[in-house]
Order: C-alpha cells, then sequence, then structure tokens
C-alpha cells in the first residue's frame, strides 16, 4: 500500500471514530421530546369511595407512549404548596392540575386558588414546563392567564375556558397528552390539535398561552 493510500485509510478511520463517538453523546431526538406528567389532583365531590379521579387517563398515556407519570392529592393549601416543592425538584416536563375551576382560580376542596397567589407558590421552579389546568374555565381570564406565563416562566398553559364535561374533556386530554409527547414544539402540538380536532377544541374552548402565529 503506498503512502497516500495509507494517509487515505487513515483519514477515514479518523472520521467513522469522531462519527461514532458524536453519535454516543448526542442525545437521541425521542429522549429529548419526551415529556412525563406530574398530575395534582383534589376531590370532586365528598365521596371517599369510588372516587372519581383521572389516573385512568394518566395510566392510558403511560402504557400505550410508555411516558412516565406522578398522581398526588391535593386538598388544602398547604398540600398544593408541599407537592409544588417536591415536583420542582423532577424533570418530568409537565404539569396537570386536575381540579374544580373558574375563571382564574382552581378550586381545592373547600378553598379556591388565583392564578396569581399560583405564580407566587410556583416561583420560577417549574421554568420551561408545560402546564395544563385540567379546570373549568380557569382560562376565561387571559389577562391572568399571560400574568401567570409571565411570573412562571413556563413554556405554555394550556386548558379551557368554558365548563367542560368529564367524558369529553378527558377524550381531548388523552389527545393533548398524545401530541406533547408526538411533537417537540408547543407551537405545532397547537397547531396540530386545532386543525384536527376543531370541534373538541371549540365545545371545550381549549386555550393557549403564550399565543403563537
Amino acid at each position: 500500500m503506498g503512502k497516500n493510500a495509507k494517509n487515505d485509510e487513515l483519514t477515514k478511520g479518523a472520521a467513522m471514530l469522531a462519527q461514532t463517538r458524536d453519535a454516543a453523546v448526542r442525545p437521541r431526538r425521542m429522549a429529548y421530546r419526551q415529556r412525563n406528567i406530574a398530575c395534582l389532583e383534589s376531590m370532586w365531590n365528598g365521596h371517599i369511595e369510588n372516587k372519581l379521579n383521572v389516573i385512568p387517563t394518566l395510566e392510558m398515556i403511560s402504557k400505550t407512549l410508555e411516558t412516565k407519570f406522578s398522581h398526588l392529592t391535593c386538598n388544602t393549601r398547604e398540600e398544593l404548596q408541599y407537592n409544588l416543592n417536591l415536583l420542582c425538584k423532577r424533570n418530568y416536563g409537565v404539569l396537570y392540575f386536575a381540579f374544580h375551576g373558574s375563571p382564574g382560580r382552581i378550586h381545592l376542596h373547600r378553598d379556591k386558588v388565583t392564578l396569581p397567589e399560583l405564580s407566587v407558590m410556583m416561583n420560577h421552579r417549574f421554568r420551561n414546563w408545560i402546564i395544563h389546568f385540567g379546570t373549568c374555565s380557569t382560562m376565561r381570564k387571559p389577562k391572568a392567564v399571560i400574568d401567570f406565563v409571565n411570573r412562571t416562566n413556563v413554556a405554555l398553559v394550556t386548558g379551557f375556558t368554558r365548563d367542560v364535561d368529564w367524558i369529553e374533556s378527558s377524550s381531548f386530554e388523552l389527545l393533548l397528552f398524545k401530541a406533547f409527547q408526538m411533537f417537540k414544539s408547543p407551537k405545532v402540538v397547537c397547531r396540530h390539535l386545532l386543525n384536527k380536532y376543531p370541534d373538541l377544541v371549540e365545545s371545550t374552548g381549549f386555550k393557549y398561552f403564550p399565543e403563537m402565529e
């Protein structure tokens, strides 16, 4: 083998080694997009047996999309603050509030928390997370939601402006959580839902902030 040929082989070998090293260091695309779900849920009524909850929705997403989730109950302000303190240290990516709600508020079992109060509880500890309010009409106060986004530095807030039916909203949330796993960009997630499920978007009053063109 001539000197030039030997140099060519060495060059090719170095290039292959560099590609192998880069592939090992570079994270997988799906791993980067993976978003696990942390859910906080209050009691929906006074029943302590056969309680209604969102765990079936979380389990379906977990089993079909290999997504991890945690589910913590929150019936008092103290529980809410304690659980937020726990979750901010974990790298879930999606924070799901499953509560009754009203414009600009989430409802605990016997209390109501405004979005400004919630933003103080969260502070900047959920920066770049996606927040979903699985609550009736919390998103009906857009200025309060925009202030919440600015105060917490979250990447995206989604939710409903209407009083939603349980089955209808649960169906939409399955599609929403699926889209969170399918697409990295919040803009693409929202555009996908608006284009593919316009009837559910309309009937639930689905909204998202910050708004995107």
